[in-house]
This record gives C-alpha cells, sequence and structure tokens, in this order.
C-alpha cells in the first residue's frame, strides 16, 4: 500500500508537468483605476501571466479590464482577473473571457518556447 503523502506528492508532481507556463520577460500595458500602466511580464501562459509592477499592485479579485502586449503573432488585448498580489512585487493574472483564437495563439506561443528549450 502506497503511503497517503507519496500518493499527494506524485499527484501534485504530475500536474506541474502538465502545467503550460514559461518564464519570458515582455512589456505589457494593463488598465487600473487610475489609468494605463506600464509593467511587464514575467511568465505566460494559455490561461493567465505574472506580471511585475512595484508601485501599483491591484488586489486580489480585482478585475483587470484591458491587458495588453505583444507576441511574435501581433498584438493581444485580454480580460483578467488578479488572482495573487504582493505589494512591491506584482501580480498573478487569471484570463477571463478568452476567445478560442487568442487561446490558440497564447498555447501555440508557450509550446513553442516549450519546444525551443528542450533542444
Amino acid at each position: 500500500m502506497t503511503p497517503k503523502w507519496f500518493r499527494m506528492f506524485r499527484r501534485e508532481w504530475q500536474h506541474r508537468q502538465q502545467r503550460q507556463r514559461v518564464a519570458r520577460y515582455f512589456g505589457c500595458t494593463w488598465q487600473s483605476p487610475w489609468g494605463p500602466q506600464r509593467s511587464r511580464i514575467r511568465s505566460i501562459s494559455p490561461t493567465g501571466c505574472y506580471i511585475e509592477d512595484r508601485l501599483s499592485v491591484p488586489r486580489e479579485g480585482e478585475a483587470i479590464p484591458e491587458l495588453s502586449f505583444e507576441l511574435p503573432s501581433g498584438p493581444v488585448t485580454l480580460q483578467g482577473t488578479v488572482i495573487d498580489a504582493m505589494r512591491g512585487v506584482g501580480f498573478a493574472v487569471r484570463f477571463t473571457a478568452i476567445d478560442a483564437t487568442t487561446s490558440d495563439r497564447l498555447t501555440a506561443f508557450v509550446q513553442g518556447v516549450q519546444a525551443y528549450e528542450t533542444i
């Protein structure tokens, strides 16, 4: 019988292997209550990203009505919700209301970076 702690560890490890997040730095603009903010994305996946911003960090649960950045395939504009925030560091955003075309472009970008990193 496998110990419970080992099964939990193995399940968490398998979940990490399935994640599609890549670390890449590129500029972004997001809409805050005070107007457009320029920041940089530190990591991205097809479902969200982490934005570094030392000055203006929104609260958890706050909606980001517009997040814009540039992929090699062209500009992307999305909406999202802050799911984790740390003042002076940055915040994680989960994309909301994402259309199929944008989702496909994000997935292709992440998979392309992952394929490049395994070479």
